[in-house]
């Protein structure tokens, strides 16, 4: 197999697979792609976004009722992304 034939592959290969690259995707401002497994994972993406955002904030809070709320939004943020994983595992392509 000579040299040009690898690289004819791999571009094929790549291009068959280039919608499922996330950061071509974020370039593209297409987030939500158009299948199930896409908008599943650009909303738990979303989500995981919210949450650091969250403890960076919680870091730097002062008032400890708010650290508290802010750390109970943070578990149930975490409790959802957990309950979407079997879902994205199945919808995964393979």
């Amino acid at each position: 197999m000579s040299m040009n034939d690898l690289i004819m592959r791999v571009d094929s290969i790549c291009k068959k697979y280039d919608k499922y690259d996330i950061d071509q995707q974020k370039e593209l401002n297409n987030i939500f792609w158009d299948d199930g497994f896409g908008r599943l994972y650009g909303v738990a993406e979303a989500d995981l976004e919210a949450a650091f955002q969250k403890l960076e904030m919680v870091s730097r809070e002062g008032n400890m009722a708010t650290v508290v709320a802010m750390n109970a939004e943070i578990r149930r943020t975490k409790a959802r992304l957990l309950e979407k994983l079997p879902k994205l595992r199945r919808l995964a392509p393979k």
